[in-house]
């Protein structure tokens, strides 16, 4: 149940790819955003002046001065662009002060706590650097007390965070992966915590714990544990199992009845701020409210919303949800709820075409339980929901002025503009079935079929023909027919990871292991050579520039050749440096001599002197860039991979 969580967070930030449109004004080096709203809020907190915060898969910090009515981008909790802020702590002393509790989406990166002084503006290391931190508390007896939860276990500080110590055996099999932290009100030394597996307890401060799981199932994932404000030894837990109740401080758990079964993924429980019998289970399938201590339970939401967080915004009934799409906000308790997105555009987007013949016509597939596509026909300034294929979209196209798709799980789709609809495209082999008579003449041969579905990574067109990438090599078809065929099959590795067309007609490159290869008359016929020695797997091409030259992309580093060096004899390859990294990278665009690359450890590197030398913009405002494309000479638009859409003109 664990890896279903991670996976789901991961999809919002790993796939999971946001849609945020941004301007990019590349002479000012700027990026704005432009939309839509909307995106995956997995932390918030209120502060003690009034503001609500929202934490991001991506590190970024949204601020609402209104109570969740309109939110504003504040700051980025650290210098990674794969942090993932899974919990927000308002200081009980400081009116601005915040902590946030952060992992990374790469393991060895970890995470740690940081802090910040200005309500979410600049945020600074605070400790447990290189620990995924997945949960903090602060007591409130002594507010210098801070306790997190890690991947490898509970660390404790008594000076706000300037210094920590572990307070779980190192190496445990058990205290480690935590999922929750709860700290009596009374006493700062009880503390409960929440694991992957069960839950804990220690009563001296982290010296001694001892586990508390009776009457839970075992193998229960303690995702939230809250202590009754009322009455301190009643403690609240939701599990991967259900939710749970005990009234003598942990020692005997009961599972509450009343949430079904399919909605048991409760990854929050939160206490009404005005009613102590109140309580509210934010799950997988829906936020859900008891007015009678959890005895009994009533959905209060659709329900296909994730809760991701709950919060509690001023005084009255003002009750916020972070979802997987947004921010919900009810004025009335929770009896009914409107989207509040008006400034958070953090969308997880997962794949992005612009069209080919229009400037101002995106299409992308957004990354939601139920998927989707979304069409903009402004340039991004509005969106409005597309027709949607059965299988979920990991890829998108324009050729021309039609869509296509690639399909998660193979496979890939095209768009039938006349019929509003995507309609399956096939990938046929054909062979001969031959049957033996007692003599020729009665020998019959028949054609048959096989339908397959390769996974297919770059669809383009050529002479009026459509080439699709695939791991199972290349196939060929009609623009309009919906028929493919695999074509070179003696020449072609198997997996083909990025097709190119060339400047000349019916030239097309494609690039697969170490090699480059080469068509100039429309695929009938292919050369093949090796990439530069040292560049490792190889990428991704492309060819632009005035004149033209080569760029190949591969493990280490981006490498340029001139386009007119001989096929076939010593490509002179030259590694691009002066500021480059000599790193993968993502295919780069070319528009005459600003050539603009994104590498895949972060940030997006830029040349106005066709390589000669190149500068790293928007390190700090933006995510990590999965894909470029231009239009014409003057717009480029960027996907990331956790931080959305950027569009906008080129400078000079």
């Amino acid at each position: 149940m664990r890896e279903w969580l991670a996976k789901k967070v991961l999809r919002a930030l790993a796939t999971t790819v946001l849609v945020c449109g941004f301007a990019l004004a590349v002479c000012a080096q700027k990026w704005e955003r432009i939309g839509p709203e909307g995106g995956n809020a997995l932390s918030l907190a209120m502060t003690g002046a009034g503001e609500v915060l929202l934490g991001t898969a991506d590190g970024h910090v949204f601020a609402s001065g209104d109570g969740g009515e309109k939110w504003e981008l504040r700051g980025r909790v650290g210098s990674r662009l794969d942090g993932v802020v899974q919990g927000l702590v308002a200081d009980l002393r400081g009116k601005r002060r915040v902590y946030a509790a952060v992992w990374t989406q790469d393991p060895a990166a970890g995470g740690g706590v940081f802090r910040s002084e200005d309500g979410g503006g600049m945020w600074a290391a605070s400790g447990l650097q290189g620990e995924a931190v997945r949960a903090l508390g602060q007591s409130t007896s002594r507010p210098d007390v801070f306790v997190a939860g890690t991947r490898t276990g509970i660390f404790r500080s008594e000076d706000a965070g300037k210094s920590w110590e572990r307070i779980s055996p190192a190496g445990d099999e058990e205290l480690k992966n935590l999922d929750s932290i709860a700290i009596d009100p009374r006493d700062a030394n009880v503390i409960y915590a929440g694991t992957y597996h069960l839950p804990w307890k220690t009563t001296d401060g982290g010296k001694s714990w001892k586990p508390i799981a009776a009457g839970m199932i075992d193998d229960s994932d303690v995702m939230s544990m809250v202590i009754d404000r009322s009455d301190p030894e009643r403690i609240f837990a939701s599990a991967c199992s259900g939710i749970y109740r005990s009234g003598n401080g942990g020692a005997q758990w009961t599972k509450l009845q009343g949430i079904p079964y399919v909605s048991r993924r409760t990854q929050q429980i939160a206490q009404d701020p005005g009613n102590a019998a109140i309580w509210y289970a934010g799950t997988t399938e829906g936020l859900w409210r008891s007015k009678d201590n959890g005895e009994n339970w009533e959905r209060v939401t659709g329900r296909n919303i994730v809760v991701n967080a709950i919060a509690f915004a001023g005084r009255g009934a003002r009750l916020l949800l972070g979802t997987e799409e947004g921010i919900l906000l009810s004025r009335d308790a929770g009896k009914s709820f409107a989207a509040r997105n008006s400034g958070f555009t953090h969308t997880v987007v997962r794949a992005f075409a612009a069209s080919e013949t229009d400037s101002q016509r995106l299409l992308i597939a957004v990354e939601t339980d139920g998927g989707g596509l979304l069409e903009s026909i402004d340039g991004g300034k509005s969106w409005g929901a597309f027709a949607t294929p059965a299988v979920a979209v990991d890829a998108l196209f324009s050729i021309g002025d039609g869509w296509y798709a690639a399909l998660r799980g193979g496979g890939a789709a095209q768009f039938d503009v006349k019929t509003g609809k995507w309609r399956e495209m096939r990938f046929v082999v054909r062979d001969t079935m031959r049957s033996a008579g007692k003599g020729a003449a009665t020998r019959t041969q028949r054609m048959r079929e096989h339908v397959l579905k390769p996974e297919v990574d770059v669809i383009r067109a050529l002479g009026g023909k459509l080439f699709a990438a695939t791991d199972t090599g290349l196939w060929t078809g009609g623009v309009r027919g919906g028929v493919l065929q695999r074509i070179a099959e003696k020449e072609m590795p198997a997996k083909i990871v990025d097709l190119t067309t060339g400047g000349s007609a019916g030239e097309l490159f494609a690039v697969a292991g170490h090699k480059l290869l080469r068509s100039v008359d429309g695929g009938k016929n292919w050369e093949t050579t090796v990439g530069p020695e040292n560049a490792g797997e190889l990428l991704w091409m492309r060819l632009g520039g005035d004149p033209r030259v080569m760029l190949l992309g591969g493990r280490n580093g981006v490498f340029e050749c001139e386009a007119g060096t001989a096929w076939g004899g010593k490509m002179e390859w030259k590694l691009l440096q002066a500021g480059l990294p000599a790193s993968a990278s993502w295919p780069a665009t070319m528009n005459g001599k600003l050539w603009m690359i994104p590498m895949q450890a972060g940030g997006v590197f830029v040349s106005r002197d066709a390589g000669k030398g190149w500068e790293r913009w928007g390190e700090n405002e933006t995510g990590l860039v999965r894909s470029l494309q231009t239009f014409g000479e003057g717009i480029v638009w960027a996907r990331t991979q956790t931080d959305g859409l950027y569009g906008g003109k080129l400078g000079d």
